[in-house]
């Protein structure tokens, strides 16, 4: 059969290489041995293609006779000439497994898949290949290997160019062929952990595409909700195959929010609600709540507030309750929610901008809307630049009809007067289970997202880019009266949050107002004056509290920092271990001893990939990524031009510390020497190679119980 190759490509010389050339690099494609899952077939077969190769080029004769085969007259002039793809060499069948190997090593890895798929399709033609039943089984090993290894290759090259997806489906039909014959056991398993390190990369690559597709979305939250099962939640302390931790994976989830339609979220969050998970009760919260402001459907902030009612014995969310109880027009439980509150800075906010006010609500309205512009819609993909109008919201007559539906109150003003105890008022109010089912739900509408054909910013680690220009509209807001230091309520601080259930210091005191009805107030003749009393009282609030003061102390947030893959940071600080019990297990987790046998490892593992064998498995055992894959494409780069180094080292450990807030991250400091002889078509290129001292700093990363080098500086 005919191959592309040639047999100077073969043994790795140009085309100009003297006799000693090809001797040398006779004896050193001999040395570098392939992969050790090949059979001795396959070896025999390699073996045997480059001593066909050696013997005609060797000799003087047969070697002008082979190039006079080549080439014209005119290009054997140059002898800068490379050969071209279509330059081919008859092979016996029995050397096509050596022909495939000698491919892969020259990186000719699509051609590799080319050249086997015929036989890995349809078994029966290994036939061709040979007379011999038994050799039959070896050769089909050794294709499979083959392929395996070229897929993989194929997906670090797209991994490394950050093709996330392309890189994925290359895996998965190198895993797809090991499993189906159930062969080489350890690259399998090393295949399927990079898948699964893989998926939040292509999640993300999916989810911020400029050309929007839908069976794209619904492959990366079909990959997410995969994730999510393996793990058991998000709050969930197993660890999958992405080898993210706990802090990781709240932070992934973070930062994928923000491309995800708060209906997407809703759906994906309801679901892991189930397990029961008080994170994804809430962030479900948000999404109704996001949902049922924006697209004016008060059913689904009744929604909201029932998940954020079944938290309230995890953690402190009355704030957030008394939001969703002014966006139904149920002041009094508005009122009621503050008042039990912990969020003391924002009360405190609330508080002074009621200040001329018999009650909260003008500061609640201005919380409301700084809290749903800053806070809740740029969690959503094309939510950023919605309008958070109270009045807007209010005047819309879908709202105003629905609201008008949910009139009388379940609990009457006389009842609640009745009661001997505040106490016993105020607990009947809050435990109200507002169900959506039993209130008249209108049918539901095609959501329209005017901002879904916007044009984003899909670069993985670049923060999401906020809008040039804001709409200019009439709302309950006073912007001279916020300040973007100020922090609002948020996911992170839910699950930062501890409840004091027994603290003995008092509930912040909050203003109270005369009970009123909990009919809708925003249909009330007063309705319309009153949304003018709270802008008049928050004018009035700002000039009068001078408005430098106003200006850093209310309701904005600073600018998130952009969230990077791989993870390393925790988005939140959770609850950690004693401070004590922490200094006493960090030494025990990184001695010097320790230390000295991870960076022992690594320059062995260099050493591997960039040596005559370029074997790369021994990278992924000791760096991360994506440092491993820039190693991984040092040594395909060497091997590409038929060169490799040769490596001595000696370590000296300075320090190796564990950062005590954060104990999944380390710093080792070694003074390493290095001496490293550089060879090309087996000669020694002494202009390449060095010998030197150095002081360098490693960066570390837990993952699992294994640490890792994530990041190599010298210093």
């Amino acid at each position: 059969m005919q191959i592309s190759l040639d047999y100077f490509r073969i043994l790795g010389v140009p085309l100009q290489a003297d006799s000693d050339l090809i001797n040398q690099a006779y004896e050193d494609r001999l040395l570098q041995l392939p992969h050790e899952g090949y059979s001795e077939y396959g070896i025999t077969s390699r073996q045997n293609l480059l001593k066909v190769a050696y013997d005609v080029l060797k000799d003087e004769e047969s070697r002008l006779e082979y190039e006079s085969s080549l080439f014209t007259k005119e290009s054997q002039e140059d002898i800068f000439l490379e050969t071209s793809e279509e330059v081919t060499v008859e092979i016996t069948n029995d050397l096509l497994v050596g022909a495939l190997i000698i491919l892969y090593d020259l990186g000719d890895f699509e051609l590799v898949l080319r050249l086997a798929t015929p036989y890995l399709e349809d078994k029966n033609n290994l036939e061709d290949l040979t007379d011999n039943k038994e050799e039959i089984d070896f050769i089909w090993q050794d294709l499979i290997l083959t392929a395996v290894l070229a897929y993989l290759e194929l997906a670090r090259e797209k991994w490394q160019d950050k093709e996330y997806e392309l890189a994925a489906n290359y895996l998965q039909k190198s895993y797809n062929l090991l499993n189906q014959e159930d062969l080489f056991q350890p690259l399998k398993k090393e295949i399927k952990q990079d898948l699964g390190k893989l998926k939040p990369y292509e999640i993300l690559e999916l989810l911020t595409r400029e050309n929007e597709i839908k069976e794209d979305r619904e492959k990366a939250l079909n990959l997410l909700q995969e994730i999510l099962n393996i793990r058991g939640g998000i709050e969930s302390q197993k660890i999958d195959d992405s080898g993210l931790n706990v802090d990781s994976f709240l932070r992934f989830i973070q930062q994928i929010r923000v491309y995800l339609t708060a209906e997407e979220q809703q759906i994906l969050f309801e679901n892991e609600a189930k397990r029961p998970s008080p994170a994804a009760a809430y962030l479900t919260a948000y999404a109704c709540l996001a949902r049922g402001f924006t697209e004016r459907k008060p059913d689904l902030i009744i929604k909201a507030k029932n998940n954020l009612i079944s938290l309230t014995i995890h953690q402190d969310v009355y704030l957030e309750q008394s939001i969703c109880a002014l966006l139904l027009g149920q002041t009094t439980e508005a009122e009621f929610s503050l008042s039990q509150s912990k969020e003391k800075d924002a009360i405190a906010r609330i508080q002074e901008i009621s200040a001329n006010s018999p009650d909260l609500l003008p500061g609640l309205c201005v919380y409301t809307e700084k809290w749903l512009q800053t806070e809740v819609f740029p969690q959503f993909k094309g939510l950023r630049n919605v309008d958070s109008s109270l009045q807007a919201y209010f005047a819309d007559e879908k709202v105003q009809n629905y609201l008008e539906s949910i009139s009388p109150p379940l609990i009457s003003e006389t009842e609640v007067l009745n009661e001997s105890s505040p106490s016993v008022e105020v607990n009947n109010i809050s435990q109200i289970n507002y169900s959506a089912s039993n209130l008249p739900i209108s049918e539901e509408e095609k959501i329209i997202d005017d901002n879904r054909q916007e044009n984003q910013s899909h670069i993985i680690n670049t923060q999401v880019v906020e809008a040039e220009e804001e709409k200019q509209t009439t709302s309950l807001l006073v912007e001279d009266e916020l300040s973007p230091s100020e922090d609002l309520i948020g996911f992170g601080d839910f699950l930062d949050a501890e409840i004091e259930t027994d603290s003995e210091e008092d509930t912040p005191s909050v203003a109270k107002s005369t009970p009123r009805n909990l009919s809708p107030w925003y249909k009330s003749p007063v309705f319309v004056p009153l949304i003018g009393l709270i802008i008049s009282t928050a004018l009035g609030v700002a000039a009068l509290s001078v408005t430098a003061f106003l200006a850093v102390k209310i309701l904005f947030k600073p600018k998130p920092e952009p969230l990077n893959i791989p993870l390393s940071e925790p988005l939140i600080q959770l609850p950690s271990p004693e401070k004590e019990l922490i200094k006493e297990n960090l030494q025990n987790q990184l001695t010097p001893e320790k230390a000295s046998e991870i960076i022992a490892g690594w320059l062995n593992a260099k050493q591997e990939a960039t040596g005559p064998n370029y074997n790369f498995i021994p990278l992924n055992q000791v760096l991360s990524q994506p440092l491993a894959s820039v190693w991984i494409a040092n040594g395909n780069a060497l091997r590409r031009i038929n060169a490799y180094r040769r490596y001595e080292h000696d370590i000296k450990i300075q320090s190796a510390e564990v950062n005590p807030q954060n104990t999944t991250e380390a710093i080792i400091k070694a003074e390493v020497w290095e001496k490293s002889q550089y060879y090309q078509n087996g000669a020694l290129k002494p202009r390449f190679s060095y010998e030197e001292r150095l002081l360098v700093e490693y960066s570390l990363v837990k993952e699992g119980d294994k640490w890792l080098i994530q990041e190599i500086k010298v210093l």
